[in-house]
């Protein structure tokens, strides 16, 4: 599951930041990170490990706890996590 890409995106264009800036910044913190892979983080196509939540924190200079998205209802994601299901945190085009 990624519960965070959303909030990298949210995160990164708030600095002004393109993905290729974003991931060189991370490149020159150690952690070995193309753009694509980037983008599929920030589409919730690629699972985030903790160590990639911590460099993405430092490198934005916000908490670990603001990658996440405010006011998740658990009883929400603990089915879909359980099942393997892809968790929409915001509505699709067809919901608004």
């Amino acid at each position: 599951m990624n519960l965070i890409g959303s909030q990298v995106r949210k995160w990164r264009k708030k600095k002004g930041w393109s993905q290729e800036f974003l991931a060189t910044k991370l490149q020159l913190r150690g952690w070995n990170i193309s753009r694509d892979s980037l983008a599929s983080l920030e589409l919730q196509r690629r699972r985030v490990p903790d160590c990639e939540m911590l460099y993405l924190a430092r490198v934005f200079g916000i908490r670990l706890e603001d990658l996440f998205p405010k006011n998740l209802p658990l009883n929400k994601i603990g089915a879909q996590f359980q099942s393997g299901q892809r968790l929409a945190i915001f509505p699709t085009r067809a919901e608004q």
